[in-house]
């Protein structure tokens, strides 16, 4: 590996959880895992077309937030066309 270069990522301590979790059952070093998860990613990027691509998160504004919060406490009763597509 002589045209390598070394970068730097802040992770959430889940991610890292679950990276060293990965290495240690499989025997991979991170360095193999994280290049090829990367070149995965990339790859996909590119053989999809961008209005496919849905992101693993969303974030909304705090006031979205709240309405969303409050939906979930206190959902609506399902309309009647809900319940017939429920119901096949």
């Amino acid at each position: 590996m002589s045209n390598v270069t070394q970068i730097s990522a802040n992770i959430s301590a889940e991610t890292r959880e679950l990276l060293e979790r990965y290495v240690a059952i499989h025997g991979v070093k991170k360095s193999h895992l994280i290049e090829t998860a990367v070149l995965h990613h990339l790859s996909a990027l590119d053989a999809i077309p961008p209005d496919l691509v849905i992101p693993p998160t969303i974030e909304v504004s705090r006031k979205t937030g709240k309405i969303i919060l409050s939906r979930i406490k206190s959902p609506k009763p399902p309309t009647k066309a809900m319940r017939e597509l429920f119901n096949g």
